[in-house]
Order: C-alpha cells, then structure tokens, then sequence
C-alpha cells in the first residue's frame, strides 16, 4: 500500500511538472492598449495645443515671389509675437476680406528710407541685405515698374518717413506685383491685425521647412 501512494504522488508530481504555466498574453495585451491609450491621449493634447498656438493659411497671389507661391500651404503662430524687421507676417486688413502676407520691413517708430531708382531701402540709416525680393519688372510680357508707380505717386525718387506707433511697414518680396504698405490701399498696418508670423511650410512637399 504505501508503495501504490508513493506510486500516485510520482504522478501527481509529474502531472504538476507537466501542467503549462499561466499564459502571458493578458499581461502583454492589457500593456500594449494602456501604451496605446496613452498615445492616444497625447496626439489628442497635442492637436488641441496646436490648435491653440498656430493657424494653417493658403498663399493667395504672387506678392511673395520667390520666397512663397500662390497655394502654398504655411503654418503661422501669434501667441506671444512681436513683429521685427525681415518677418513674413499674416495680416488682416480691411481692404481686404483674406488676410494677405508680407515681410516686415520697419516697425514703429522706425525711419524708413526707400530708393525707388536702385531699388534699395534703408531702416534707421542701415540699408537692408534684401536678397529675397523679386527684381522681374515683366508681368504678362509688359515692361511695368509698379514698384515706382505704386510707391512714389508724386513722382519722388526717395520716399523718407517714420513708421507711426503701433504699426508696421510691409511690403511684398514680388516688389512690382505687391499692393502693401506702400500703397494706400494698405498703408501702415496696425499691429494688432497681425495674425501671426510665418514659421513652416507644409505644402508643397518638395520646399517643406522653414521660411525666412
């Protein structure tokens, strides 16, 4: 007798060795939806945040050539934003029912000196390095030097003021197909119509990045 219960508890032992132990996969399972829900939550904060700090705008027209191009798709942001000179910038203005975008080139209180004739302008006495504007006077094959005509409509060679408080002087990088600052249609534009500076351009892919 006690060789036949030494004999069942070998097999009880064996039976015990044998038996698979409990599966993982609950475990595993259970890790990898908390790990998606939390990744969930965070892209979910992080458009919310988006959302709140930055714009998505569309280019409209050509006044940005070559720096930006009509349908270009641009990310803007104006929480805490203070326009400086050389900017891409986002502003409403009544003329306008689409905002329009244009470089900051002086800020209140600024002297501004412009040279129609050679194309230059001056801030404070120091002449802008504008390697970013357009130079073509052809539009639709016709000779037009708007960049005058626009600017000087009393026929003067070199346009000097100062920049009123709270506004800015902007003008297009397309300089003969750009109504801005220069044009009273525009004018100085308060700061408070500024919606944001540019900061990315997502489309089109290929000139995806920064824009300055």
């Amino acid at each position: 007798m006690p060789d036949l219960l030494r004999h069942f508890s070998a097999l009880s032992t064996q039976n015990t060795a044998l038996s698979p132990a409990p599966s993982d996969k609950p475990k595993l399972a259970a890790s990898i939806y908390d790990w998606v829900e939390t990744f969930c939550y965070a892209m979910a904060l992080m458009v919310v945040l988006f959302l709140l700090v930055c714009r998505y705008v569309t280019v409209d027209g050509d006044s940005m050539r070559e720096t930006l191009h009509d349908s270009d798709k641009l990310i803007i942001s104006g929480l805490g934003y203070t326009p400086e000179t050389g900017d891409i910038v986002v502003v409403k203005v009544p003329a306008y029912q689409n905002p329009i975008i244009k470089r900051v080139i002086a800020t209140e209180g600024q002297e501004v000196e412009i040279d129609f004739e050679n194309w230059t302008v001056k801030v404070d006495g120091v002449l802008l390095e504008e390697d970013y504007i357009n130079r073509d006077v052809n539009y639709d094959g016709v000779n037009d030097d708007r960049y005058v005509w626009m600017a000087s409509p009393t026929g003067e060679r070199v346009l000097r003021f100062t920049v009123e408080p709270g506004k800015l002087f902007v003008m297009g990088d397309n300089r003969n197909h750009s109504t801005d600052s220069r044009s009273s249609i525009v004018g100085q534009v308060d700061e408070r119509q500024v919606l944001g500076r540019v900061l990315l351009r997502l489309f089109p892919f290929s000139a995806f990045g920064t824009v300055e």
